[in-house]
């Protein structure tokens, strides 16, 4: 015998319940059954009433629609504002904390033991690992920083996102991480949920970024090559030089007086022993490499969520110009003999996996105020000042 209470509601019944919790907010000129499930997508046209506060109003319908196992989604198309009930409700739940903390705990190790490579220490004890801890210190505060940014941010707009999954990469050369992803569960509330989210973790890694940066500096000797290396004058030396960006220079000059690299002598800051502040330098400089790609405006990247949410669907346009611009950059370092270029390279194939389009928030409705959005230029410029176009060049001397 079938249990009369999980029966299925008729659909006339399901879409007088939606049309009932949906009265107090919209006023419904149209319904369309967009899907032929159980649970259909159904969607209402017509005028969705604000109220003197709006976010309130839409967090009352979410509520709403979330007791009848639906999402609402607010947008605006051809001049009409339509709602769809979506038959999902996202899933809250952070995940198994033990998963995150075991994965920071192997990410800590990782950088330690690449840290102890940029000390010019073979790791093969323990001992040996932890004096890698200036640069995986400095990395990880960075990135953590960054990533729960995003997560406090979002679990005040009571978006659906995790904590952050650290990702270990314990290979000599390489960063010791792969970074950090926090995973969202379900589209953001609005646009100024998905401008606070997208924008905090920027922001947070940048307050960490800099004052290490300049510290890092304070403790770096200045030389060429050759000053700090122990090698025959006459030998030549491959040496790898870390790209320049606005406030990268701009950094140096503060701490340095003058401009670095000096194209005169070949002077630049040495992130090697014996620098003190080497490790911190360098791990600085990669926290402010990452956030520019972070920046960089496709997808679901923070720089998408911040496009989107200053303009809608014409970020969308933004989004396939900047990937065509990163592969175009990319293949012309390649052919000029640069193989910096490979780092754009593996940009480019990131910005084709996460895709240009941004998914729209809940309430798509609802523009920026006027603050988000001077904000938002802000952010632009920031963008430019942390901008690398040459992340890394080798050369011999």
């Amino acid at each position: 015998m079938e249990d009369q209470y999980n029966r299925p509601l008729p659909e006339s019944m399901l879409i007088e319940r939606l049309r009932a919790a949906l009265r107090p907010f919209m006023v419904v000129e149209e319904v369309k059954v967009l899907s032929g499930d159980a649970k259909p997508i159904v969607q209402f046209s017509g005028q969705f009433i604000a109220g003197d506060d709006e976010e309130a109003v839409f967090d009352e319908l979410v509520q709403r629609f979330a007791e009848l196992g639906y999402t609402p989604l607010l947008t605006q198309a051809d001049g009409e504002q339509r709602l769809q009930a979506i038959p999902v409700v996202a899933d809250h739940k952070t995940g198994k904390p033990w998963l995150n903390v075991l994965l920071f705990g192997l990410t800590l190790l990782s950088t330690l033991f690449v840290g102890a490579f940029q000390e010019n220490i073979i790791p093969r004890s323990l001992a040996d690992i932890w004096r890698g801890w200036p640069f995986a210190l400095t990395l990880l505060a960075i990135l953590t920083a960054h990533e729960f940014s995003h997560y406090f941010v979002g679990r005040r707009y009571a978006s659906p996102v995790s904590l952050p999954y650290f990702i270990p990469l314990p290979l000599p050369g390489s960063l010791g991480t792969l970074g950090a992803i926090i995973f969202q569960r379900g589209p953001m509330r609005s646009r100024k949920a998905l401008f606070d989210i997208g924008i905090a973790g920027p922001l947070g890694g940048l307050i960490v970024a800099i004052p290490l940066l300049l510290f890092g500096l304070s403790r770096t000797e200045v030389g060429t090559p050759r000053a700090f290396l122990d090698v025959p004058p006459n030998e030549p030396i491959m040496v790898s030089q870390e790209g320049n960006s606005l406030l990268y220079l701009a950094a140096k000059y503060i701490i340095h007086g003058r401009i670095l690299p000096d194209k005169k002598t070949g002077e630049d800051v040495w992130l090697s022993p014996p620098s003190a502040g080497g490790s911190i330098t360098f791990a600085a400089w990669v926290g402010l490499l990452v956030t520019m790609y972070n920046l960089l405006p496709i997808g679901q990247l923070d720089g998408g969520h911040v496009a989107y949410a200053l303009w809608g669907p014409k970020a969308w346009k933004i989004a396939r110009v900047a990937l065509g611009a990163i592969w175009a950059w990319a293949i012309f370092l390649l052919v000029t003999g640069n193989w910096g270029g490979l780092t754009w390279v593996m940009v480019g194939l990131l910005g084709r996996f996460v895709g240009p389009h941004h998914p729209p928030p809940l309430n798509d409705l609802t523009p920026l105020d006027g603050r988000r959005r001077v904000l938002g230029w802000v952010m632009v410029v920031i963008f430019f000042l942390l901008l690398t176009p040459i992340p890394w060049t080798n050369f011999t001397l």
